[in-house]
């Protein structure tokens, strides 16, 4: 991952840091206005600051708005980290003790982020001696604001969640791309896996509605059909069917990861296609902004996820 340049980061006005993490959070300068309580001809002005610094975009604007640039999701988990140091300096957690309190902490994410983050929270929280417990609901990007409303969830964490409002609050995890996986003893790839050997693959799908992912768009580009054998709406069940079987799955790097990590059979390769980056946000919401617990519960998340750990 490209670093950003320290020397342009001391010439910068913080306010600037803020107007990019807003920006990369709601995709809108009118929304990214309203949050900062800032005119959209200020955001607009900082924009216009924030690309000559990085000599890049940063935002383009499409039909679903403010679009962030690959060099955007690069900087962006690194801007989040320096914002978060700038934050702990300014507030205290230390009023919230977990190893003296019996609260359960609400957290809806979708599967393949509860298969890296589930454990890592257990393990420290044993490790640590902590009273707190956790419950995991399932939600996506799409769902989350259902999720949160229904199980009156602490946290919501998903990758680049649809729909923010000025109701709820996000900041920005890591940055992540897509890897392939599949069963070493089942079936035989190069390494990494060719071109040819991914286009003329069996393939497991997984995708919101199990009937088409952007992989398929993928294909499409290079006029050849997928052989799709299965399709799933969760990571886990789709992982549970490759074992065994000759199928490949195209998922995100940080899962495939973490489930090679249980599972010795499971080996992982890059994908021999141009595939998109995406970021990993937690939400919550706005009245909790200032809750100890909460505040104490997003700055955990953030510790186990910082970009050493990938």
């Amino acid at each position: 991952m490209a670093s950003i340049n320290i020397a342009n980061i001391r010439r910068m006005d913080l306010n600037l840091l803020l107007v990019f993490q807003c920006l990369m959070n709601e995709r809108s300068v009118t929304k990214a206005a309203n949050a900062l309580f800032l005119t959209q001809g200020a955001v607009s002005a900082s924009l216009r600051k924030l690309r000559v610094v990085f000599n890049d975009e940063l935002f383009t604007r499409g039909s679903h708005g403010m679009t962030p640039t690959h060099r955007a999701l690069e900087i962006a988990p690194q801007i989040s980290e320096a914002l978060k140091s700038i934050s702990t300096l300014l507030t205290s957690d230390q009023d919230f003790d977990p190893t003296r309190s019996s609260r359960v902490f609400r957290i809806a994410l979708s599967d393949d982020l509860e298969n890296m983050l589930a454990k890592r929270m257990i393990r420290t929280a044993n490790e640590q001696g902590w009273t707190i417990s956790f419950s995991f609901y399932q939600t996506n990007s799409y769902l989350w604001p259902q999720s949160m409303q229904e199980h009156g969830a602490d946290l919501a964490i998903c990758s680049s969640p649809k729909f923010l409002s000025t109701m709820h609050k996000s900041q920005v995890l890591f940055s992540a791309s897509y890897i392939c996986i599949y069963d070493r003893h089942s079936v035989q790839f190069s390494s990494p896996i060719s071109k040819q050997e991914y286009l003329h693959a069996h393939h497991g799908r997984v995708s919101f509605d199990g009937l088409r992912g952007f992989v398929d768009e993928l294909f499409d580009a290079e006029r050849l059909q997928r052989k799709v054998k299965a399709s799933f709406t969760h990571f886990s069940g789709a992982i549970n069917a490759i074992v065994g079987s000759p199928l490949v799955l195209t998922m995100p790097d940080y899962a495939a990861r973490s489930f090679v990590e249980c599972n010795s059979r499971l080996a992982v390769s890059p994908v021999p296609l141009r595939v998109p980056s995406f970021v990993v946000s937690m939400i919550w919401d706005i009245n909790k902004e200032h809750d100890e617990e909460s505040r104490w519960l997003r700055r955990f998340v953030l510790e186990l996820t910082e970009p050493a750990d990938h």
